[in-house]
């Protein structure tokens, strides 16, 4: 872990432009974090109050401290430049420079956000969940804010569908907000998932940083799918950052009658695709063609070359006889006939009269 760049977020005044400038400008956080006062001072990237900000914290802060406590709350940190920071969040106009996180951080290749109501029906609880869980079940990287209502139902979800979920905070990772999901957010490290912030511990939940952390859900993720939204529910702004970003926006329909619905609609009147179902995400981006291809990858590699030459004549038509295959393939007869047998023993042709074979597994 780079201890400089753990180092940097902590400072008052230090936003994330002016952190990656620095360590654009001098390379590292380390190189950051030992330059001269005149060297930042001529760089032109702090100035006034900002710049005499960082300097008396840089004199005041102890890095061994820091180091020591990230370790004992089993704490790292990812730098926007580091190999492991999450790619889409990188291309954003302004992310973070520096990601605290808490388990494992995913590949971050295949992630969608799912976001709604803090005061979320039981139609929207369920929707959330079960939508998560079949994203979930391909693959997909869930991100969410662990709010109460439609966040904590798709983290649970996520986790049951079988892949990773990532909870991104609005405040320090050794804060838990809510309360009531202390349990839920070790579950998510438990099974493989991530906490995220990119606050240094000690942060409160302030208000002013949530509309900052649905920027990073939205930064994070391929696409945001809104589950249960009111005309004025925080989502909103999290789908705003989405197309800002130019990142898809999934809608749930509801109800016509319930004001928690009116926001989801009004997306898909404003053209948000509308989702009834996580089939609805994975085909927008192909990603169940994706998996079928990798299935049947792995269904032929079950095969010798030679068997599987002979079961893709096989799939060429309905019904297909070993005349029709000894003439295309230019197999003889006796390697044909083993070749038929071996295939029929395995499952994946039957023969249906004398000499005409049919495919019986294609996975």
């Amino acid at each position: 872990m780079d201890i400089y760049a753990a180092a940097l977020p902590g400072c008052p005044r230090l936003g994330a432009k002016h952190m990656r400038a620095l360590m654009d400008y001098f390379e590292t956080a380390e190189d950051v974090w030992k330059a001269s006062a005149e060297s930042i001072e001529k760089s032109h990237i702090l100035t006034g109050k900002t710049l005499a900000a960082f300097l008396a914290y840089r004199n005041e802060t102890s890095l061994e401290q820091i180091e020591e406590k990230l370790y004992q709350l089993d704490i790292r940190c990812s730098a926007f430049e580091d190999s492991d920071y999450p790619p889409l969040l990188s291309a954003t106009a302004n992310p973070p420079a520096v990601l605290f996180y808490r388990g494992a951080l995913p590949c971050f290749e295949r992630t969608i956000a799912v976001v709604g109501s803090r005061k979320a029906t039981a139609y929207g609880i369920e929707t959330a969940h079960e939508l998560a869980r079949g994203l979930s079940a391909h693959g997909i990287t869930i991100v969410s804010g662990g709010a109460r209502g439609i966040d904590s139902a798709s983290h649970t979800g996520a986790m049951e569908g079988g892949s990773p979920t990532v909870v991104v905070l609005a405040c320090g990772l050794d804060r838990v907000y809510p309360p009531e999901n202390r349990h839920l957010f070790h579950q998510v490290i438990e099974s493989g998932g991530t906490l995220v912030s990119e606050y240094p511990p000690g942060t409160p939940p302030l208000g002013r940083q949530f509309p900052a952390r649905n920027r990073i859900i939205a930064g994070m993720s391929r696409g945001i799918l809104v589950v249960e939204a009111a005309e004025r529910s925080g989502s909103l702004i999290t789908s705003d950052f989405a197309l800002e970003e130019g990142r898809d926006v999934f809608s749930v329909p509801g109800s016509i009658w319930l004001p928690s619905c009116k926001g989801t609609n009004q997306l898909i009147r404003n053209g948000a695709i509308c989702c009834t179902s996580a089939d609805d995400i994975l085909s927008e981006y192909g990603w169940k063609e994706e998996e079928n291809k990798k299935s049947e990858k792995g269904f032929l590699e079950q095969l010798t070359l030679e068997e599987e030459l002979v079961y893709r004549f096989c799939c060429t038509e309905n019904e297909v006889t070993s005349e029709e295959i000894l003439q295309q393939s230019g197999l003889s007869v006796v390697k044909l006939t083993m070749l038929l047998l071996q295939l029929q023993l395995k499952g994946y042709i039957r023969e249906v009269g004398s000499g005409r074979y049919i495919v019986t597994r294609k996975d």
